[in-house]
């Protein structure tokens, strides 16, 4: 039975564990280093395994010191997608299952995150890199609409960058002010942000005469069939042809035909060269009012048709300036001898002779949402070239957008209605970037006030969950743990190595204590770990490698009870060396 894991699932998980670091009652995390002894090949160390006798025991032996991961440690990473001049850009849409393995976002070298919505209509290059963070969508010149979803912060850029990753993130809780907050706060559940025009329509294509075959004999085309130009290598599906008639209607697949090319049909054979550049079988017209009557009677500019009337019918005016700017309405009336439209809604504001107009088709927005108002714009050279949103709407989970008009002059272009994320784009950057990536970055400075050794190597580090305290059996919650137990010892004789097993009994292989030593804090105070059986005062040791001896005085146990918590993730690595001025940075990353 097919199964899916859905991506809501592994980013919950990722946010689970962020979560569970910063409640009332939360998760101890810690960081650990470990394994003093060498690999048999240094220079390789070999891959850990998951075998319960590793992450159940041996990993806890081999175990040094830990640092607690605090909630400023660790953060939702995504990949680093850097914008750059002349790249492509994949525009976010709803229905697509391949989104989160595309380009559909990108940081910029002012360290701001954009969401892709619209990539100039043909998946072509970005030229202009997006600014602003504001709440409106970024429309730069090269056709890309983006949403501005936040920027990083300084001391996350330091801390949770690289090369290969960003951080993502949401507003904390009370965050009164900031550019993220105003793009959360003002993000709309189920608005309609784009809709992308995915056709222009048909052309009105005329010939220089009847199409005729190779012989010059007239022949037919056959409706339905596909032209094409062999110079340009431009094709056209053909939707309408009239014996005897020089016009024909073609919907362009790609890049429409031109004057003087020669097009071709594909099953017909037939031929014909065209006289004029292909015209929009869609009328636009676009002026300046030159009188108003009332709020729904207007006067359109001399540039207007003269000779067909009815021709705008159903077609939408756009008032572009002035009184009445933004305001749209259905043209249900049109008078060619006195240019005069009749309107289908009442504009609420009455447009005057200083008003602005464009006459293009109109778009009708059907779904299960309230609201949505759209336009389309265009000419007659190139039909439809865009879709416009002029009211957002809101809670529309599904939506259709048909572009229409006169029937008698307009039809073919089309266009997809694309649907927001739940509360709309830039509510949850963590849930829309696909933040289903952790990063942890912690640094170790010198021996950290004691608890980790400098005086010794160590080849692997892991994360250590919920350890029990060794002395009271509570949850260990405290910054730094040693794992090494310490012997104070007096009566000392000759000089222990470290490295070299220490045991108490006659001989290593019968001792009744064991471990490697790890460093001496003084000259008689020596840590231990991989610490086998019980070292207990009055006990002498001896080192197995140095035959030094010396008697206990005193035994420190360690700070987390062995093999109590549950190790989460571990890396072997190889040698590092640690001094007192040394620091290290650990940037592990979790992915769901």
């Amino acid at each position: 039975m097919p199964r899916l894991i859905t991506d809501k699932f592994k980013i919950h998980v990722a946010e689970q564990i962020v979560e569970s670091i910063s409640e009332i009652d939360p998760t101890n995390l810690y960081l650990f280093i470990g394994k003093t002894d060498g690999w048999s090949d240094e220079d390789n160390p070999p891959a850990p395994t998951s075998s319960i006798a590793n992450t159940s025991y041996n990993y806890w032996n081999d175990m040094l010191s830990a640092k607690k991961v605090t909630p400023a440690d660790i953060k939702h990473i995504i990949p680093r997608i850097s914008w750059s001049f002349d790249s492509n850009y994949f525009a976010y849409t709803h229905d697509s299952n391949e989104l989160f393995e595309n380009d559909f976002y990108v940081v910029t070298d002012d360290n701001n995150v954009y969401k892709c919505l619209q990539n100039n209509l043909s998946n072509g290059a970005s030229t202009v890199k997006p600014t602003g963070t504001g709440v409106s969508i970024i429309e730069t010149t090269d056709g890309y609409k983006w949403k501005f979803m936040y920027t990083i912060k300084p001391q996350d850029v330091l801390k949770f960058s690289d090369s290969n990753f960003i951080p993502v993130q949401k507003v904390s809780i009370g965050t009164i002010v900031g550019n993220q907050k105003d793009v959360e706060d003002t993000a709309i559940n189920g608005s309609i942000d784009i809709i992308s025009k995915q056709s222009n329509g048909y052309f009105k294509v005329t010939l220089q005469s009847d199409p005729v075959n190779l012989d010059g004999e007239t022949q037919d085309f056959i409706i339905g069939e596909t032209l094409y130009s062999p110079v340009s290598n431009t094709y056209g599906e053909l939707i309408e042809f009239n014996n005897g008639n020089t016009d024909i209607i073609v919907n362009p697949l790609g890049e429409k035909f031109s004057k003087d090319e020669v097009i071709i049909g594909s099953l017909s054979g037939a031929r014909g060269t065209i006289l004029l550049d292909p015209v929009s079988t869609y009328k636009f017209n676009e002026g300046r009012l030159t009188s108003v009557l009332n709020s729904t009677a207007l006067f359109l500019s001399s540039t207007a048709d003269s000779q067909y009337d009815n021709i705008y019918v159903d077609s939408t005016i756009y008032i572009t300036n002035n009184a009445g700017q933004g305001e749209q309405s259905k043209i249900i009336r049109y008078d060619s001898q006195s240019r005069r439209i009749i309107v289908e809604t009442p504009f609420t504001v009455t447009p005057n002779t200083s008003s602005g107009y464009i006459i293009s088709p109109s778009l009708n927005i059907k779904g299960d949402g309230k609201q949505a108002i759209g336009r389309t714009i265009g000419n007659n050279t190139h039909g439809v070239t865009a879709t416009l949103i002029s009211n957002k709407g809101y809670d529309y989970t599904y939506a259709t957008a048909t572009i229409y008009a006169n029937t008698q002059h307009g039809v073919g272009a089309s266009s997809k209605v694309i649907i927001g994320p739940v509360g709309g784009h830039g509510k949850n950057a963590i849930e829309e970037l696909n933040g289903n990536r952790l990063m942890i970055d912690m640094t170790l400075n010198g021996n950290e006030f004691g608890f980790f050794t400098t005086s010794n190597d160590y080849r692997q580090f892991g994360l250590l969950r919920d350890p029990i305290d060794f002395t009271d059996g509570s949850f260990f919650d405290e910054i730094y743990a040693s794992q090494m137990i310490t012997l104070e010892l007096i009566e000392m004789s000759g000089r222990f190595t470290l490295d070299e097993k220490i045991y108490v009994g006659d001989t290593l292989s019968n001792s009744t204590a064991n471990g490697f030593l790890v460093d001496f804090s003084t000259r008689d105070k020596m840590r231990l770990n991989s610490v086998f059986g019980n070292f207990s005062v009055d006990s002498r040791i001896t080192g197995d490698q140095s035959g030094a001896t010396a008697k206990i005085s005193q035994v420190t146990e360690r700070s987390m009870k062995p093999y109590s918590g549950d190790i989460l993730y571990i890396e072997n690595k190889k040698t590092v060396q640690r001094l007192m001025d040394q620091v290290e940075n650990y940037k592990i990353i979790l992915e769901f």
